[in-house]
């Protein structure tokens, strides 16, 4: 919807405003329409000019605003009646209205149409419970000007990113960190551990960022930042959401019914907009069940975007998505890439993420999104359905982890032959484990964490202890009954939240689309949370086989015979995929020849040249294009954030 940040000073600061200037205008992109600034300086409080932000202040707000609801009537920093609090916010508030209705029975008068008012409202009424009532993606900023102190939040899923860090007497906050990089707010001082954490797991996990002086608000998390704390590294105090889904499910036939039951107000609630909703479709049963149902509650027929790769042939993604709009009678634009496209402009989307994430897809979904943003702001999308549900072929090791460890050698072989070496190499190393923590980092690793320890020189731990600390975040202290479900849960709030939702909302809103994603609306994330795993993940290792089964029930019978077919629930997972194989891993692959980007990686200090080369392996060898594109991903965003290397040298 928007981007925001803000600058807490300890002592009244006539420099931060320039920076905080800057820092909202570097998110321009994010909100297009409008702009907004608001300033704390001792006992006055107010909106603001952008001449003003160079007096001294305490504490400064800034906002750009992409209008979805409200148009006229919802611009930011927005205050309470007695402007005594003040909020920028990033996001939606899907159940704003059930909010509002129980607010203005507590007497509290609205001025707009904006779900951003009732997190004013809210905050009056309940405090910081406002933030367990919630149902929608967000990232906001409280200020109390009573109690001198500005609120961070982050959704509990974390689909709305939102970054601190400290830098002198100042704590400040960006929707992107490299905003915060184009304002000068970051030390400029890349983190050793960090290193260590996205060689582990592709991503640099919360509350670590690739700067060590800032930080990602968890998901589900808060903090607190006034002048009294100010340039202090932040303490993060996790909520609960007391969003519940009203199904009480049992059995599998009412499981089935109830998974759609839920989507489908999923879907309704996310239509939320005084604008057109568009839908990005892939092809695949996730993206076309949510588009039927957009058809199904909307006056117009959504438009549909899609994208593939020329090289696929048959498989091109972009010519199922074009069949599954014929079957459900949707408008469809489609584009097709060549390979060389792709990779000639892979760099590019890399620089914008801030931080290294090697997730190949973030072109793809950057450049659908360019085609969305032509016309409109708001796309939902299938994302997130695959975390919860069980369906990568790594939720099968936890299904399957007793078996294995009697036929280890079977199990590898059956890995190596359906998903490759680096999967089977992956699933010896998770069988050996016997600690459930230890189990749950092989089965998300990329390097084994030993390799990794040869890598990276200067950090504080090992990357098997830093990796435990990741994971530990997100483990319940009592081990359920429902080792699968484990999983899945921290998988939801590990490589979803920094990894995919994050990638997604970047690629997005650099084209001003706000991306939504009702597979991760909280009533349907509690409902799919509740459900026993072995109607997610089978004893035979299917996967998503019970709601593979409730979609075929609702798609069209041509639709749903090609995409929820029995066999469809051992395949790889497909999804705006590239083909990282024949580009890394053959002789005469479009990256096979790393010594032609891999130099970033051999002049770091914080890496062994030696040991980069012997990860890397010889050139188009075949069963590394995993850990190469990892290294692919760090060496090309090394090269675009020249300001690490400079200062580690």
């Amino acid at each position: 919807m928007c981007g925001i940040a803000g600058i807490v000073a300890r002592e009244p600061d006539a420099g931060a405003g320039h920076q905080l200037l800057a820092a909202t205008r570097a998110l321009m992109h994010r909100g297009p329409d409008g702009e907004g600034f608001w300033r704390l300086a001792g006992e006055e409080a107010g909106l603001c000019e952008p001449a003003s932000l160079s007096k001294p202040a305490d504490i400064i707000l800034g906002h750009r605003r992409l209008s979805i609801v409200d148009l006229e009537g919802g611009a930011e920093p927005m205050q309470n009646e007695d402007g005594t609090v003040w909020v920028v916010f990033n996001g939606e508030i899907y159940n704003h209205s059930e909010l509002r209705r129980e607010l203005e029975r507590h007497g509290h008068r609205y001025r707009t149409r904006c779900d951003t008012e009732t997190l004013l409202h809210g905050w009056e009424e309940w405090g910081e419970q406002l933030f367990e009532r919630l149902n929608g993606i967000f990232a906001f900023a409280l200020a109390d000007v009573r109690r001198r102190e500005v609120l961070l939040v982050r959704d509990p899923i974390g689909v709305k990113p939102l970054y601190v860090g400290v830098a002198g007497g100042r704590t400040w906050f960006a929707s992107e960190l490299g905003a915060a990089a184009e304002a000068g707010l970051l030390s400029g001082r890349l983190s050793p551990d960090a290193l260590k954490l996205f060689l582990t797991f592709r991503f640099i996990p919360s509350p670590y960022t690739s700067d060590t002086r800032a930080w990602k608000i968890p998901p589900g998390h808060f903090t607190r930042v006034g002048p009294g704390n100010a340039g202090d590294e932040p303490r993060f105090f996790p909520y609960q959401s007391r969003i519940r889904s009203s199904a009480t499910p049992r059995g599998r036939r009412e499981w089935r019914e109830a998974l759609i039951a839920e989507l489908d107000r999923a879907v309704d609630r996310q239509l939320m907009a005084d604008v057109p909703v568009a839908s990005l479709l892939s092809g695949g049963v996730d993206s076309s069940l949510v588009t039927q149902m957009m058809a199904a509650h909307l006056p117009y027929a959504p438009q549909t975007f899609g994208i593939g790769m020329q090289s696929e042939g048959p498989a091109n993604e972009a010519l199922a998505a074009e069949r599954a709009a014929v079957e459900l009678g949707v408008p469809h634009h489609s584009t097709v890439l060549e390979d060389e496209q792709y990779v000639s402009e892979w760099p590019s989307v890399l620089r914008q993420l801030g931080e290294p994430i090697a997730n190949s897809s973030a072109l793809m979904i950057r450049m659908i999104c360019e085609q969305v943003g032509r016309s409109h702001k708001v796309a939902l999308c299938g994302q997130g359905a695959d975390e919860p549900l069980g369906g990568y072929p790594r939720h099968m090791t936890e299904r399957l982890y007793r078996l294995g460890r009697l036929w280890p050698s079977v199990s590898r072989a059956v890995t190596r032959r359906g998903f490759g070496e680096e999967s089977a190499d992956r699933l010896h190393r998770a069988l050996s484990t016997r600690d459930r923590i230890d189990r749950y980092i092989e089965i998300f690793s990329v390097l084994p964490g030993k390799e990794i320890d040869e890598l990276v020189r200067g950090a504080s731990s090992t990357a098997s202890e830093l990796a435990r600390s990741a994971v530990e975040r997100w483990v319940q202290p009592q081990e359920s009954d429902d080792a699968v479900n484990d999983l899945l849960r921290v998988d939801a709030r590990l490589s979803l939240a920094d990894d995919l939702l994050i990638v997604g909302d970047h690629c997005a809103m650099r084209s001003s689309v706000e991306l939504r994603v009702p597979f991760l609306d909280l009533a349907m994330l509690e409902l799919v949370e509740r459900m026993p795993s072995i109607y997610k993940v089978s004893r035979l290792g299917e996967r998503k086989w019970l709601y593979r089964q409730a979609a075929a029930r609702r798609l069209p019978p041509e639709l749903a015979r090609r995409l929820c077919p029995p066999t469809k629930r051992f395949e790889r997972k497909r999804g705006f995929s590239q083909p990282l194989t024949e580009w890394f891993d053959t002789e005469k692959g479009l990256l096979a020849a790393h010594e032609r980007w891999a130099g970033p990686l051999l002049e770091l200090p914080q890496l062994s040249a030696e040991r980069v080369q012997r990860s890397l392996g010889t050139a188009g060898a075949a069963g590394l294009s995993r850990r190469r594109s990892v290294l692919y991903a760090l060496a090309q965003w090394l090269a675009t954030n020249s300001r690490f290397a400079t200062e580690a040298a």
